[in-house]
């Protein structure tokens, strides 16, 4: 299961023109960024801002098919994004409580106190929730992004969506896949400034979020519930 996902971004030639177009698309959005990174703080940032969720959506959309065993699919399609709105709907509802919850504590470690509210709650206590919540939230979300790609968003809100987090066969998936998207991010943020390090770990987050939704696809698909 490893071995075949690690080799899905190029394992044959479609395959490979979807892991490119997937580079092509985080290239496209993360110009944009820089592009609106560098006019802050001028309103004029929403225009790169805005132009930027079409790289996006793409880039989720392609990622969407290979995570419901479909494939790569055109990128300028309906379909296309479709998948990637899913994506963005599903994330929206299983990853806010994280966000949320570690933003909260990251304000109240900012701050150094904790409120009267919760007295007798340590910091360290607060950060340890923030992590677990973290924790639970990312285990979910591709077991949800994964019905949600093949039968719809509702489908992928629904509590039987995640069912399937309970088999073996998805833990295994959910780890590997998880540490290769950190890895990707990690280096992402460690070479932001750095355009020819950038560059490079572009390419290698393209193929990690690729192998990435394969070994999910496959983990999800191995579920004795599914």
């Amino acid at each position: 299961m490893f071995v075949e996902a690690l080799r899905y971004p190029f394992a044959d030639r479609t395959r490979l023109d979807g892991t490119a177009k997937c580079l092509a698309a985080l290239l496209l959005g993360g110009a944009l960024l820089r592009t609106a990174a560098g006019l802050w703080p001028d309103w004029a940032l929403l225009v790169p801002l805005l132009l930027a969720v079409g790289p996006l959506v793409a880039f989720l959309g392609l990622v969407g098919g290979v995570l419901a065993g479909e494939g790569f699919r055109p990128v300028a399609t309906a379909a296309t994004a479709r998948l990637g709105g899913r994506l963005l709907g599903v994330g929206a509802v299983y990853l806010s409580p994280a966000a949320v919850t570690v933003a909260a504590v990251s304000y109240l470690v900012a701050r150094g106190t904790v409120p009267s509210a919760l007295s007798g709650v340590t910091i360290a206590t607060l950060a340890t929730v923030a992590l677990l919540v973290t924790v639970v939230c990312a285990y979910l979300f591709p077991s949800a992004a994964a019905v949600s790609v093949r039968n719809g968003l509702r489908a992928g809100l629904d509590r039987d969506a995640i069912r399937g987090t309970a088999s073996s066969s998805y833990f295994l998936a959910w780890v590997g896949a998880t540490v290769l998207v950190v890895v990707a991010w990690t280096a992402l943020a460690a070479t932001a400034e750095r355009s020819v390090a950038a560059l490079l770990v572009l390419a290698w987050t393209a193929y990690a979020h690729v192998a990435a939704a394969a070994l999910l696809a496959e983990g999800v698909g191995r579920t004795k519930y599914w």
